[in-house]
C-alpha cells in the first residue's frame, strides 16, 4: 500500500510539473486569419442554399455573407483536382462512378444536384457541372479557401501544391484532410503554405487539452477543425477553446446550422463556424 501511495504522489507531481511548463509551440500568426476575428465558413460553399462544391454555391455563398469558402477535392484520372466531398460522384449528380477513373469531361456531362442522403428534398437548377479547383480560382482569386483533401493516397498534395503557387494564393489558403499522412505529405511538398490539423492530430490536441495540457501540444497546424459533439461526448468547451487560443491557433466547429447553436459558440469564442447555411450565420455574427 505504501509503494502505492508513493507512486501516486509521483504521478502528481509529475503532472504539477507538467502543468506550470511553458507553451510548447506558440504558432506564428498567418495572414489567412488576420483579417476577420470571426469567420462565417460556407460549408461545401453553402451547400444547403445551392448543390455543394459548385461554383455557383461558391459565388452564392460569398454574395450571402461568407467570409471563406470550405471545400472538397479529389484528383481525376486525367490529373485535374475537382471539387467533390464524395468519391463516387452518385450521391449528387445524375451520373455513376468512382472520380478517380474518371476525366474532367467525362465528370462534367452530368448535372450536379444536392446531397441524396443530406438534402434529398431540395431540387438544384439544371445545367450546373462538377468544377474544377482551377476554376474556382479564376473565377475568384480574392476569396479565402479552406481546402479539404479527400483522398487517402497524397498523389493530390502535389497539385494543389502546383495550383496555389500559380495563382499565388499562399496568403489566401488553408489545407486540411482528415488523412494525417496526407497533410504531411503536403506540408513537406508545399512548406510554408498553412494547414489544420489531421483528424489523429485533433483527437492528441482535444486530449491532452481535456486534462489541462494542452500547451504541451507542439503543432504543425495554424487551426483546427472540430465537430461540436462526437458519439454523444461533447467536444467543444469554454476549456478547450481556451486552451487552444493558448497555442495562437485558431478552432472552428462544424457543421452548424441553427442560430442557437451558433449564438452559443460564437459566445464562447470560437474562432469560425463551418455550416451549410452561411446565410444565417451572417445574420447571427452581425
Amino acid at each position: 500500500m505504501r509503494k502505492l501511495f508513493s507512486a501516486i504522489a509521483c504521478v502528481g507531481v509529475m503532472y504539477l510539473v507538467l502543468l506550470v511548463l511553458p507553451v510548447a509551440k506558440f504558432m506564428t500568426p498567418v495572414a489567412f486569419y488576420q483579417s476577420s476575428t470571426f469567420d462565417v465558413i460556407a460549408h461545401g460553399n453553402g451547400r444547403a442554399l445551392l448543390p455543394g462544391n459548385t461554383l455557383e454555391a461558391a459565388v452564392n455563398a460569398l454574395i450571402v455573407g461568407a467570409d471563406i469558402l470550405e471545400l472538397d477535392i479529389h484528383l481525376t484520372a486525367d490529373k485535374q483536382l475537382v471539387l467533390r466531398h464524395d468519391e463516387i460522384i452518385d450521391t449528387t449528380t445524375n451520373g455513376r462512378g468512382n472520380i478517380v477513373d474518371m476525366t474532367v469531361a467525362e465528370l462534367q456531362q452530368y448535372d450536379v444536384g444536392f446531397h441524396k442522403i443530406d438534402y434529398s428534398e431540395l431540387l438544384g437548377p439544371p445545367g450546373i457541372a462538377v468544377p474544377t479547383l482551377e476554376s474556382l480560382f479564376q473565377t475568384m482569386p480574392d476569396a479565402r479557401y479552406i481546402i479539404e483533401l479527400k483522398p487517402e493516397d497524397p498523389e493530390a498534395t502535389s497539385y494543389l501544391c502546383d495550383l496555389i503557387s500559380k495563382y499565388n494564393l499562399g496568403d489566401q489558403v488553408v489545407v486540411g484532410s482528415f488523412h494525417t499522412p496526407v497533410l504531411q505529405s503536403f506540408r513537406q511538398q508545399c512548406a510554408g503554405i498553412p494547414t489544420s490539423l489531421g483528424q489523429s492530430e485533433a483527437i492528441i490536441l482535444v486530449l491532452l487539452s481535456r486534462v489541462g495540457l494542452g500547451h504541451l501540444y507542439s503543432s504543425e497546424g495554424v487551426s483546427v477543425q472540430l465537430p461540436l459533439s462526437y458519439g454523444g461526448f461533447q467536444i467543444i468547451t469554454k476549456a478547450l477553446v481556451e486552451s487552444i487560443h493558448q497555442l495562437n491557433m485558431r478552432v472552428d466547429v462544424w457543421t452548424v446550422n441553427d442560430r442557437a447553436t451558433m449564438q452559443w459558440l460564437i459566445d464562447m469564442g470560437v474562432d469560425g463556424i463551418i455550416t451549410d447555411r452561411p446565410d444565417i450565420l451572417s445574420d447571427v455574427a452581425g
